[in-house]
């Protein structure tokens, strides 16, 4: 089995919620549109640092976390609001070094409802998770 790979939106959650209480217009909330790499090994969203910046999420501080590499403090950032499709979750987020490749961690997944079919690689919808 490949990698899988998706079309992602991430938004200033900030912005979003002035959207959603008519405070600002759709295109006026800062996004990013990624092809991410969805990654069931992880827990949250990485993104690298110039995405962050683009969208201006404030840093959270640096955390321990299990890494690939063994355990490292990590920076996380602001939440942000996470669409894949129709779909929609919100999630802090991992900054990740400038020019690596965005991720799709489970929590935002499970949150949408999505997962990954291990036969053939690709999300597949069903219901989120809400216990």
């Amino acid at each position: 089995m490949g990698h899988t790979y998706v079309k992602a939106t991430f938004y200033n959650a900030s912005d979003y919620i002035q959207y959603l209480e008519g405070k600002l217009r759709l295109s006026d909330v800062r996004k990013a549109e990624v092809e991410a790499l969805v990654d069931t090994g992880a827990t949250f969203p990485a993104l690298p640092e110039e995405i962050i910046a683009e969208l201006a999420l404030p840093s959270l501080g640096e955390h321990p976390a299990e890494t690939a590499e063994g355990v490292k403090r990590v920076e996380l950032v602001a939440n942000a609001i996470i669409k894949i499709e129709d779909r929609i979750a919100q999630s802090p987020i991992i900054k990740r070094p400038k020019g690596t490749t965005p991720l799709i961690g489970v929590v935002a997944l499970e949150q949408m409802g999505y997962r990954v079919d291990p036969t053939t690689g690709k999300l597949v919808k069903g219901l989120p998770l809400m216990i």
